[in-house]
């Protein structure tokens, strides 16, 4: 395995292995980044959420939540929610939303794409 000593570009696609990623994440110098990995690459995002972003994520999710209401739609929306498939893909989406027939738990697992 290559050695990640030096600082990796942020917010563009690097090449790198799976076990690259994951000792690039867990240095605490990342703990406030987003990390992304997908096909080979990994991508760190240091960006700060100003109060634009967040605005137009609250407007979007109360729009969401809005219309499931209404419509008798049940529905779980995690918040920055970290998804991983352990070795192929990882993201941290700003909102996800599980639209369903029954209840959903959730297990507290960050890992909800294995399968």
């Amino acid at each position: 395995m290559r050695s990640l000593q030096t600082q990796p570009l942020t917010d563009t696609w690097i090449a790198a292995s799976w076990d690259e990623y994951l000792q690039l994440i867990e240095n605490p110098a990342y703990d406030k980044a987003k990390g992304y990995y997908y096909r080979g690459h990994l991508r760190i995002e240091m960006l700060p959420v100003g109060l634009d972003h967040a605005t137009d994520h609250s407007i979007i999710a109360f729009a969401i939540n809005l219309f499931c209401v209404i419509k008798g739609i049940r529905l779980m929306m995690p918040d920055n929610c970290s998804y991983r498939k352990a070795g192929v893909q990882e993201c941290q989406p700003d909102l996800s939303c599980y639209v369903c027939q029954t209840t959903m738990q959730m297990t507290g697992n960050a890992n909800a794409l294995a399968g």
